[in-house]
């Protein structure tokens, strides 16, 4: 009997991030002005994971919107003239590399994994240099060592504390490399209050099939018959 076909990454980012459409739709529904109102104070947590044989790859992207935009702004403006300028952000992000390096984590099987920064911290502030309510993003990029004996049905939870006192809006979206075949694991509810301090929101995600490892082949396929 032929084993069922493991759902795609892009079926899998749908079903994680459709509760927060559905989620629009409804506040919408009740009034353009209530949905803004609703969404301004929130941060939009997408994370991304990446398996391959080698290396797990953890992208943790943040949306800010009005709220905490303007709040953030405010401590870029180094200088107080009312505009962002391109060194303000450099040192906007120095300033914050000692508290978003431990923000993030990676447990595979319940066993903590290190992640190294791949690239520096990115920050767009989407075409609004100006300081009050906007938008703006803030991506992260860090990767560790895949475990040698990762196996199908492995855990995999990114913890992130990252502005944990802000409500949030969370997503997970996951792929694998060299045959491996990821499963995201949704929250039932993608709106999270406020977390306790110390607490980290979690992102699950399962381990369908392991990657291939380098010298490892894909099973042959059959002889013809003679």
């Amino acid at each position: 009997m032929p084993k069922p076909e493991p759902p795609s990454p892009r079926l899998s980012w749908f079903a994680a991030s459709r509760a927060v459409r559905v989620l629009a739709v409804v506040l919408a529904g009740a009034g353009s002005v209530a949905a803004h109102d609703f969404f301004a104070g929130y941060i939009q947590h997408r994370v991304e994971v990446v398996v391959g044989a080698r290396n797990v790859d953890v992208t943790v992207q943040l949306t800010f919107f009005e709220d905490g935009s303007a709040h953030e702004r405010e401590h870029m403006d180094a200088n107080g003239d009312g505009r962002i300028s391109l060194a303000e952000t450099e040192t906007y992000l120095k300033t914050l590399a000692p508290k978003l390096t431990p923000a993030v984590r990676l447990r595979i099987n319940d066993e903590p994994v290190t992640l190294t920064e791949l690239y520096a911290p990115e920050l767009d502030l989407l075409d609004n240099d100006r300081v009050g309510p906007g938008h703006h993003q803030l991506t992260l990029h860090r990767f560790g060592r895949t475990p040698t004996r990762l196996a199908a049905g492995a855990s995999i939870v990114v913890e992130d504390r990252l502005w944990s006192g802000v409500r949030a809006l969370g997503t997970i979206q996951v792929r694998g490399k060299d045959g491996c075949q990821l499963e995201a694991l949704p929250q039932s509810d993608p709106v999270f209050p406020p977390a306790r301090d110390g607490e980290a929101r979690q992102f699950k995600a399962r381990v369908l099939a392991p990657p291939r490892v380098a010298n490892e082949k894909p099973d042959a396929a059959p002889a013809p018959k003679p």
